[in-house]
């Protein structure tokens, strides 16, 4: 009977030694890489010829929707006027934001300068329908008193990115 019992234990013994074995399983690994969120510049933010007051600063504002409005002080002497145009190419059916600069100056050939700030963008999201969208950004341009004459040129920075 010790025999069998001994028997009996030693089963016992080797069938809790192979269910406490280590068990394993199989997972799948990827990832979805989505197109690259660019944007393009199509046209310059340009407010025009002006003419500067000899007593009073003011200003222009070229708006998003491309209108513009001289302040009274100016004279407006151009039409030629534009918003800045961009065009955005991503992922098809994809949401991105807009950031827009604060301000910047823009410099003519002799080192004067004129602050453009207050941008404004027709919209501060989209939506990339079929991979495309596009929108406009608009500004106000400082004009000094007796701003001096010359082409005045500078850049500025829009970016885009993916919500």
């Amino acid at each position: 009977m010790n025999k069998m019992l001994a028997i009996a234990g030693a089963i016992a013994a080797l069938t809790a030694a192979t269910s406490a074995q280590a068990q394993s399983a199989d997972a799948g690994a990827g990832a979805k890489i989505v197109a690259p969120l660019e944007i393009s510049n199509v046209t310059d933010l340009y407010f025009g010829t002006i003419a500067p007051s000899t007593t009073v600063a003011d200003k222009v504002v070229v708006g998003s929707d491309g209108s513009r409005k001289c302040g009274p002080a100016l004279t407006c002497l151009t039409a030629d006027h534009t918003a800045a145009a961009f065009a955005v190419t991503g992922e098809a059916g994809a949401f991105y934001t807009i950031s827009l600069p604060k301000e910047i100056k823009i410099v003519n050939e002799n080192g004067n300068a004129m602050l453009v700030s207050d941008f404004s963008g027709s919209k501060d999201k989209g939506q990339l329908l079929k991979g495309e969208d596009s929108f406009t950004v608009g500004g106000t341009l400082d004009v000094g008193v007796r701003q001096e004459a010359g082409k005045y040129t500078g850049s500025f920075t829009v970016a885009v990115e993916y919500q």
